[in-house]
């Protein structure tokens, strides 16, 4: 198959960034899980990389799916194993529903057997009422798992809607779980009939990424849902993960302690320098549990001690963070560059910082 190239910032997203259903539990070490995958090189792109960026324009959102699944894929795909490629298979036109396309992400009908969004003739039972050619599928992510020349495995994402209709309709987690299988195990049967390279014992994990559309949400969304299909087993999971917007009101009710902590460190950066620094940030959770934070600070600064004074003081105050199940990264930007990059790790105390100078 024809594969074409794609710009993934991988290194800056690691710095920031049978059948039945049960919940997670992971068979590799926690070395495993620490490690990152390292890219087929030379790095081959997708022209999907168009399609992602045309649905979500966020790009903290879009390397949160992406580099979500990486770390979901680790369960199943050892990093010390394989190596990823992007899209090998499903590029852009396999992809495609604009103008009428015969896409997956377009809608089931005599002409696309293959669409995987209800028929825009069917009603789709949200749980919360009944929807008129509701669009749930919004877009797929795809890791392919190489050791050498050789295919291992593949890792799907589905980024989906947790609205839809007119009327903004929520669709609850039963009614999306029971898509997603049906979905899930339809997608999987494609691949492996449509590509020669994908026999029944390539094992392929899929895990799904719900969007929170909600206008005033403090959640940008998170993985909900899994499985994962090797020769006739089918295995499902429910997944918790969802991403907080720092500071917000939806944090404080979750983990006051996190979002006071927060609070602190951002007055402490407020003061360093003359000119206001603004301090956001995005929180991580897995159910209860604080997982990664990624903190942005935009400063003013004027000199080079001014800007060596910030990152100081970054690296000193992320001590108010208490959390050790949590990994912390922290992008300094001065007038619109990037002058520092810093990391502490899970279960560590200790900060990595690199700077421009």
């Amino acid at each position: 198959m024809h594969k074409r190239n794609i710009l993934v910032g991988i290194l800056c997203a690691s710095l920031l960034s049978g059948s039945g259903c049960s919940s997670i539990t992971s068979s590799k070490s926690s070395s495993d899980q620490q490690e990152e995958y390292s890219a087929i090189l030379p790095y081959e792109s997708s022209d999907t990389r168009v399609k992602h960026v045309g649905i979500i324009a966020s790009e903290d959102v879009r390397i949160q799916i992406e580099d979500g699944l990486m770390d979901l894929s680790k369960q199943y795909f050892s990093p010390s194993e394989v190596g990823y490629k992007t899209h090998a298979f499903l590029d852009y036109d396999e992809l495609d529903a604009t103008d009428g396309s015969r896409g997956l992400l377009g809608t089931l009908r005599d002409d696309n057997p293959n669409g995987l969004n209800p028929s825009t003739n069917d009603e789709f039972d949200t749980g919360n009422g009944k929807v008129k050619g509701a669009t749930i599928l919004v877009d797929i992510y795809e890791l392919d798992w190489y050791k050498k020349n050789d295919l291992k495995g593949i890792s799907l994402g589905l980024v989906v809607n947790d609205r839809v209709g007119d009327n903004n309709t929520k669709i609850t987690k039963a009614k999306m779980r029971q898509y997603l299988k049906v979905t899930s195990t339809k997608l999987v049967n494609y691949m492996r009939s449509r590509f020669n390279e994908i026999n029944d014992n390539i094992p392929i994990y899929v895990a799904t990424y719900e969007l929170n559309g909600s206008e005033t949400a403090d959640d940008t969304g998170g993985y909900m849902y899994s499985g994962y299909f090797e020769g006739n087993k089918q295995e499902y999971a429910v997944l918790d993960e969802k991403w907080y917007r720092v500071p917000s009101t939806s944090l404080t009710s979750k983990d006051s302690t996190t979002a006071d902590q927060f609070t602190s460190f951002q007055e402490a950066m407020q003061k360093v320098l003359p000119d206001n620094s603004y301090v956001i940030g995005s929180a991580k959770y897995e159910g209860d549990t604080l997982t990664r934070m990624t903190i942005d600070i935009t400063a003013h600064g004027k000199t080079a001690g001014e800007m060596l004074a910030v990152s100081q003081s970054a690296e000193k105050n992320l001590s108010k963070f208490k959390k050790r199940t949590c990994e912390y990264t922290v992008r300094i930007t001065n007038n619109d560059k990037v002058y520092c990059m810093m990391k502490r790790a899970a279960n560590s105390t200790e900060v990595v910082s690199v700077t421009s100078m």
